[in-house]
């Protein structure tokens, strides 16, 4: 058998506190498992070398960003997986661009705060600002130089994906023993605990709340599986039944962690759910996502049974999450991130992008240091 050689270089920053460590080579055909959202680009990656030109690059895929990098330069890519401090590296101007999920400022989407839960949001979103401003002040002062225009244009939003390997076997929608389904934390564990939470029950647990609650209301005659857990830690060590659970559910419920972008509304798109989940950022990816979107979760029970009771829509819902799954994560996602790396001067504008590809990021949509 042939040997696959890789046209790219891709490194995982295991370590990112200690710049001392040498990062570890990703072998893209043939990976470990990594978790936490690395296993979903190592497979982006594959599709870079599998279905792209892309040549010459160095890819480092980190979780949080890093104080430095082994290397910086034209060739040097950052992708970052879970930085929700949106903190900012003077260096990001010497390397060709940067990937993040969750972009790179916090947003708020719950409007004028009448509710505890929309004030809690309110409160989390100043809170991530001001981390992200004081990181910016950081990197003035040490360098005395900040190039945030040059930074927002080599800066890419991209989809979190999976948390680790997932590959769901997806039965027919009305085959589903399960009507409805949420597995997952309601709470941080007193390990992840810290001052702030004393203060204000962040809005992350208010929501799961909400959400648990309105279960209680949905009618015995629906089979739902709800299995909670203390933190998120605790809920990963069940990926395995949560795959499976997934996979034979009709509805997936997916409420906001800490940011509201989850891996639950991927991995339920992928298992072919209907997936009611609250407001999702103005990006690119999200442009044509096949959720339900819910701004109350007093009115998630009625939605439930409404749901439940219209087979035609259940299956025209599960058919739009898979066929968003297919597209814009599988089959899309590393040629659209191999168009916005090309050169400048070979690279096409991101309206021309659009209007050719829809499921390329318009420029009205690639939100950075704004």
């Amino acid at each position: 058998m042939k040997q696959l050689i890789a046209r790219n270089t891709y490194f995982a920053l295991i370590n990112e506190d200690r710049p001392d460590v040498f990062p570890e080579a990703i072998d893209v055909f043939s990976p470990k498992i990594y978790q936490f959202g690395k296993d979903f680009y190592v497979s982006v990656f594959r599709q870079l070398e599998e279905n792209t030109s892309l040549s010459g690059y160095t890819f480092y895929l980190a979780s949080h960003v890093p104080e430095s990098l082994p290397e910086y330069g034209e060739k040097v890519i950052l992708v970052v997986l879970q930085d929700e401090s949106y903190k900012y590296r003077d260096y990001f101007n010497d390397i060709r661009c940067i990937l993040r999920c969750l972009g790179t400022q916090a947003v708020y989407q719950d409007g004028f705060p009448f509710s505890r839960l929309q004030f809690a949001g309110l409160i989390h979103y100043c809170y991530k600002q001001f981390g992200r401003i004081s990181s910016i002040l950081k990197e003035v002062r040490k360098y005395r130089r900040l190039g945030l225009s040059e930074v927002q244009r080599k800066t890419l939003h991209i989809p979190l994906g999976f948390f680790s390997n997932f590959e769901p076997k997806p039965k027919p929608i009305m085959e589903r023993s399960i009507d409805y389904a949420f597995l997952g934390s309601i709470g941080y564990g007193e390990r992840f605990r810290n001052w702030k939470h004393y203060l204000m029950t962040p809005p992350k647990i208010l929501s799961r709340n909400q959400m648990l609650a309105a279960f209680q209301k949905v009618s015995d005659k629906f089979k739902g599986k709800v299995y909670t857990t203390g933190d998120f830690f605790e809920s990963i060590e069940h990926q395995a039944s949560y795959e499976e659970v997934l996979a034979d559910t009709k509805i997936s419920v997916c409420p906001r962690g800490t940011s509201y972008e989850t891996f639950r509304f991927f991995e339920s798109c992928k298992a072919g759910c209907v997936v009611i989940c609250e407001a999702l950022p103005d990006v690119w990816f999200y442009k044509n996502q096949p959720a339900i979107i819910l701004k109350d979760w007093s009115k998630l029970s009625s939605l439930i049974e409404n749901l439940l009771n219209d087979e035609e829509r259940l299956k025209a819902k599960s058919a739009e999450s898979l066929m968003y799954w297919n597209t814009i994560c599988e089959q899309n996602l590393a040629v659209s991130i191999a168009r916005f790396i090309e050169p400048i001067e070979n690279r096409v504008t991101f309206s021309q992008l659009s209007q050719i590809d829809p499921e390329i990021p318009s420029q009205a949509s690639h939100r950075s240091f704004g």
